[in-house]
């Protein structure tokens, strides 16, 4: 087997073999060969037949693979945003997570159905063969990554039986790595296709065509993916709106994405801070919403750089209780960086806002969004003060109470949600990555309110709280009724039921 990439990170390995299918197209017959995809060491090729032999790969027409590579290049390595909110950890798992509630509406049903299947062409291998038994692997971007997902469950049945062992999974990759690896084994295909006749125009067509994917042309359409399709109508209604009659909206477009200079030749283009903005806001993202938060990065403010030392790239974990327990553990961890008691109230010496932000050069900003979903933004570049923006209409993040765990929440971005080059562009909405947004909640939880923080103001027993005694411990540590009732929750120190009661009682 021809193998590219790392089988113990992204790999895709195959062998020309000859085609059973006589009749088949000369471009199938001159790539038809064994398949094999590799993530984190493991063969999702592997399998049995239905008469118990095992494989340990996929015999397919490669060209096909190829012809959907070159076609779907650009929003497989740069759109993240699923068509509609989930909580899934994966697009794979969208894929199925989706189908669990169907509308009641045909109509809407419909138009589920559509969305679909129209990214599972953008983003799934088996839209490329879905007459074959392979992995349903699914890429798309993560920030400075891929993310590689698969999930057997809704896979068809196809002549020979074929069962895969790896049932599903997820990984992430680098997305550079990514492209490098898709690149490079359908230009080994392609090559060794050139060998035989039967591949040669083929081979010569998708060579160019391979090629001019490092075109440096190509970025302002593949950040348009990163950003949201919806962008164009938005970049419309802005020149509208003042009044622009000149230039073309390709212009407008390139303001809009952040994009200086046009970027040399590249497989994948990096996202801009504004991207990542508005990948992680509501598709319904008003004209107005779009040009406050393109006006935040155009105008971060010189400052220090306190809060680098303290950064740590890390992707949370799939599963989403350990997700809340990383946030809960990186609270605890940089309460102790930063030399702050456990039993420490963030109030008074230690405020979040007037005295531990301003500590690391922390800059807090107040915008006005039409979304009020939107508690707050976080961004960060290096060389500029990062900053965190409050949505003063923001359904929490407008009470004081709220604004705290605002700001503890965007902190958790600053801090573990940065890229690889040192950025932060995050909106925290019901649209932000799941993940991020569990672990942001739960970081900000325990940084108000560590369990020591607690017993200091709360009798051990709950039997002995009373209202009076919970208003107390809120107004002592500087938080709300929701945020005192989860973080009670979460330590198991009272009962879902139990919260609710405490929820309605204060």
């Amino acid at each position: 087997m021809n193998t590219v990439g790392d089988k113990n990170r992204f790999a895709l390995a195959f062998e020309l073999r000859t085609d059973p299918d006589a009749a088949g197209l000369p471009e199938h017959k001159a790539s038809w060969g064994a398949l094999q995809i590799w993530v984190g060491g493991r063969n999702l090729t592997l399998g049995t037949t239905q008469d118990g032999v095992a494989i340990d790969a996929a015999e397919v027409p490669l060209a096909r693979i190829i012809e959907w590579l070159v076609e779907a290049w650009d929003p497989l390595l740069h759109e993240e945003r699923l068509p509609r909110q989930t909580k899934s950890p994966s697009a794979a798992r969208w894929r199925l997570d989706c189908l669990a509630q169907l509308p009641d509406e045909e109509a809407a049903l419909d138009a589920l159905l559509e969305e679909r299947d129209t990214w599972w062409h953008r983003h799934g291998l088996g839209s490329a063969l879905p007459d074959y038994r392979i992995p349903d692997l699914h890429i798309r971007r993560f920030g400075d990554d891929a993310e590689i997902s698969w999930d057997d469950t809704e896979w068809r049945c196809v002549p020979g039986g074929v069962r895969l062992m790896e049932a599903h999974g997820l990984a992430f990759v680098p997305a550079v790595e990514a492209a490098e690896v898709l690149h490079g084994w359908a230009s080994a295909v392609l090559r060794a296709m050139s060998a035989h006749e039967d591949g040669q125009a083929f081979a010569a067509e998708f060579s160019q065509r391979l090629a001019g994917l490092t075109d440096p042309s190509r970025v302002l359409k593949r950040l348009e993916y990163a950003a949201g399709q919806q962008l164009s109508d938005v970049a419309d209604e802005i020149r509208r709106l003042a009044g622009v009659t000149g230039g073309s909206i390709r212009e407008t477009l390139r303001s809009l994405l952040g994009i200086e200079d046009a970027p040399g030749a590249a497989l994948v283009a990096p996202l801009t801070v504004p991207v990542m903005l508005y990948r992680s806001a509501a598709p319904s993202l008003t004209s107005s919403d779009l040009t406050t938060l393109l006006r935040l990065t155009k105008n971060l403010p010189v400052g220090g750089d306190a809060l680098k030392p303290l950064q740590n790239p890390a992707l949370p974990p799939v599963d989403p209780e350990h997700t809340t327990h990383d946030g809960c553990d990186k609270a605890l961890e940089f309460r102790l960086a930063c030399g702050i008691a456990l039993d420490a109230p963030l109030l008074e010496e230690w405020d979040l806002e007037k005295v531990l932000l301003p500590k690391l050069s922390v800059r807090v900003a107040d915008i006005r969004l039409d979304n009020t979903g939107v508690d707050g933004v976080a961004i960060s570049v290096p060389g500029l003060a990062p900053v965190i923006a409050v949505n003063k209409s923001g359904r929490f993040s407008s009470t004081a109470w709220g604004r705290r765990m605002t700001l503890a929440h965007e902190l958790c971005h600053l801090l573990f949600d940065v890229t690889s080059s040192g950025r932060v562009g995050l909106v925290s909405s019901s649209w932000a990555p799941y993940s991020l947004e569990r672990r942001a909640n739960a970081f900000a939880a325990m940084l108000l309110l560590p369990r020591a923080a607690l017993r200091s103001v709360l009798p051990t027993d709950s039997d002995q709280w009373t209202t009076r005694t919970l208003r107390d411990a809120m107004r002592l540590l500087g938080v709300g009724r929701s945020t005192l009732t989860w973080q009670l929750y979460n330590l198991q120190w009272i009962t879902a039921s139990e919260r609710q009661a405490w929820l309605d009682a204060l």
